[in-house]
């Protein structure tokens, strides 16, 4: 019976290992359209067709950006960004004057 649970230790031990290649970050295609009219100081971001993991919307992939670094604040700049989805406290309360644009938040940033 020590024999079994020795082995069944020393198996677990050797069976978990550190990943030393991690996966990369995606980096999705999209376009800084313009300032959004709803959200204040938020701009509309436009990620292209085939982009992956962008969350389905009924928007043409056009949403609020959440942590998008100023520099990339200009209108029509075509940039790399990753991304997320915001949590319940990161997302913005919007007015509705304009479309009602769903929210997705940057982690980095890139211009092309």
């Amino acid at each position: 019976m020590k024999t079994l649970i020795f082995s069944i230790f020393i198996f677990s031990i050797i069976s978990c290992s550190k990943n030393e290649n991690p996966t990369p970050p995606f980096f999705a295609n999209a376009t800084v359209v313009n300032q959004g009219v709803d959200c204040g100081n938020a701009y509309l971001i436009k990620f292209n067709n085939g982009v992956a993991n962008v969350p389905a919307n009924s928007t043409n992939n056009v949403f609020y950006e959440i942590n998008l670094p100023n520099q990339y604040k200009v209108n029509n700049l075509p940039v790399y960004v990753t991304f997320r989805l915001p949590t319940d406290s990161e997302i913005m309360n919007c007015t509705s004057l304009d479309i009602a644009y769903p929210q997705i938040y940057i982690e980095t940033a890139t211009a092309q």
